[in-house]
This record gives structure tokens, C-alpha cells and sequence, in this order.
């Protein structure tokens, strides 16, 4: 094994870790907003719309862990299929979050899409601690 194989399993490694990090911190954000939700009942529409976001947005993140391809080679049209095919079914998880918090009663629509881009920001802020952690910032080569 070279030295440089050992460094990308310590990368992947590192990597996992970070995404476990990201999905407790995500899966206690939700229960923060469900406590809430049951504590401040005049609230209830804006954490209501805020836990219903949320949910759609945990969907954001699994996605986008689960189609990760660090290890399985893909490439090339199979890798862009893939790559779209997670597109549109964050689209569409979208759209029913949406759709939703418009039907439901009591629950605001603006607070439900503010929880679903919380699982975007909840990416980027974690693979941001992750390039700050290895002392590299955007752009820049290790």
C-alpha cells in the first residue's frame, strides 16, 4: 500500500466521520424545532412549516450522502444520470413540502422552505468545517 492510497482512506474516513457529525447535529436540529413546537403553541405555524422544511431537507442531505461515489468508480454519462436523477427527486421532495404546508392548516408555507434550504446550508457549513479542519479554503489545492 503507498503512502498516498493511505491518505485517501484517511480522506474517506474523515469524510464519513464529518457526515455522521452533520447527520446527528441535523437529526437534533429537527427534534430542537419538534420541542418547540410542542412548548410555544403560538408558534405553531411557523415551527410547524419549520419541522415540515426540515424533514424534506434531512431528505436533501441523505441524498446526497447516499449518492455519493467515493468508492464504486462511476463515471462519465452513469455518474451525470445519477447526478440528475438526485436533481429531480430533491425537486420533487421540494415540491411536496411545498405543497403541503399550503394544504395543511396552520402551517406557514415561507417557514417550511426556509427548513427545507437548512438542509442545504447543513451541507455546506459541515463540508466547510471539513476543508477549514484540513486547512484548505475554496479553491485551493492541499
Amino acid at each position: 500500500m503507498t503512502d498516498r492510497s493511505a491518505d485517501v482512506t484517511t480522506d474517506i474516513e474523515v469524510l464519513h466521520a464529518r457526515f455522521r457529525w452533520m447527520a446527528i447535529t441535523g437529526v437534533a436540529a429537527i427534534m430542537l424545532v419538534a420541542l418547540l413546537w410542542l412548548a410555544l403553541p403560538v408558534y405553531r405555524p411557523y415551527t410547524g412549516g419549520l419541522l415540515i422544511g426540515q424533514l424534506g431537507g434531512a431528505y436533501v442531505v441523505y441524498s446526497m450522502f447516499r449518492q455519493g461515489h467515493l468508492r464504486d468508480g462511476m463515471q462519465g454519462t452513469a455518474l451525470f444520470a445519477s447526478g440528475m436523477f438526485g436533481l429531480f427527486t430533491r425537486l420533487i421532495v421540494l415540491a411536496v413540502v411545498i405543497v403541503a404546508a399550503e394544504k395543511l392548516p396552520h402551517l406557514n408555507v415561507y417557514a417550511a422552505l426556509v427548513g427545507y434550504v437548512l438542509g442545504f446550508v447543513w451541507i455546506i457549513a459541515g463540508l466547510y468545517g471539513l476543508a477549514k479542519r484540513r486547512g484548505t479554503a475554496l479553491g485551493e489545492e492541499r
